[in-house]
């Protein structure tokens, strides 16, 4: 844990350093989580790769997803939240660990402020280490910034510090709370051309109209437009990003396979991410930043 944490928080009574054990039950000592609690909205972020655990604007529903057989363990993925899953997403094609290093890294907390309109802003940043260069030979930061008020929004940079160009793609790999997937609608989608991967050679086709989640789904869409907005039960949740891909991801019965989601609870989420990926993967050169933002709200 970083040095100068508990004097960086004492800053912001809003923010405070709890355990995940405390928040969501499991093993002690769980992992250390930042419990935000703002006048117009609350979150919950994970260190361990500076991961959003909860959202609930002022009045409003939790917007996110995690799963009741969650595990906070050092150097293991969170089920749920918002992963960021970089600098490569899905399968490494030399069989290195799936959706990159950054979800499991321990990331430090450099700022926190309250704005002058009562959201707060945090921002989290892992720089590499021997470990990354092993993994992704380049000298990096990447910066979070997270603020949290009616809207949730994540606004990432990633700056290559070597002299080589870095070749990337990352996904805001959002779990959004819904009360049945099959009852909801994903507009925001139409005309785009998307891959289905779980088809093989990895089809492509075009969607028409809103997206309908009706069975095992698995799908990335290529040049998406800002928005889209999933329509339930309980209202709607939009999402607006500068990224310009969009993955679509319910494990439908094959939950049962992952246990740390369980039979039975595939139907209170769908995976709605936005990144830059297959397609919209790119290069970031030497010296070079890459920036991309979403955000999240009822």
């Amino acid at each position: 844990m970083q040095a100068n944490l508990a004097t960086l928080l004492a800053t912001i009574p809003e923010i405070s350093l709890c355990s995940s054990a405390d928040l969501y039950g499991g093993e002690e000592p769980g992992l250390p989580v930042l419990k935000i609690q703002g006048a117009s909205g609350s979150a919950a972020v994970a260190l361990q790769g500076a991961h959003l655990l909860s959202f609930i604007p002022a009045g409003g529903r939790e917007l996110l997803w995690l799963s009741p057989k969650a595990v906070f363990a050092a150097d293991k993925a969170i089920r749920g939240g918002i992963p960021l899953c970089m600098p490569w997403f899905g399968r490494h094609p030399e069989g290195l660990p799936a959706h990159g290093f950054a979800r499991s890294s321990n990331w430090d907390v450099s700022e926190v402020e309250i704005l002058g309109n009562g959201d707060i802003k945090v921002v989290l940043v892992l720089h590499d280490t021997a470990a990354t260069q092993a993994l992704w030979p380049h000298a990096f930061v990447f910066r979070l910034a997270l603020t949290v008020g009616r809207e949730l929004t994540l606004a990432l940079s990633v700056e290559n510090l070597s002299d080589q160009p870095a070749p990337f793609s990352q996904a805001f790999h959002s779990y959004l709370a819904v009360p049945d997937v099959t009852e909801i609608a994903i507009s925001g989608l139409d005309g785009c051309t998307y891959v289905n991967t779980l088809l093989e050679g990895h089809p492509r086709k075009v969607q028409e109209g809103d997206l309908h989640v009706q069975s095992l789904t698995d799908r990335v869409y290529l040049n998406v437009p800002a928005k889209q907005v999933i329509s339930h039960g309980s209202g709607q949740t939009h999402i607006v990003s500068d990224t310009h891909s969009a993955i679509v991801w319910n494990p439908w019965e094959d939950a049962a396979k992952l246990a740390d989601v369980g039979q039975g609870n595939y139907p209170g989420f769908v995976c709605v991410e936005r990144g830059d990926v297959l397609d919209n993967a790119l290069t970031i050169a030497a010296g070079g930043v890459y920036r991309a933002s979403m955000t999240l709200s009822e």
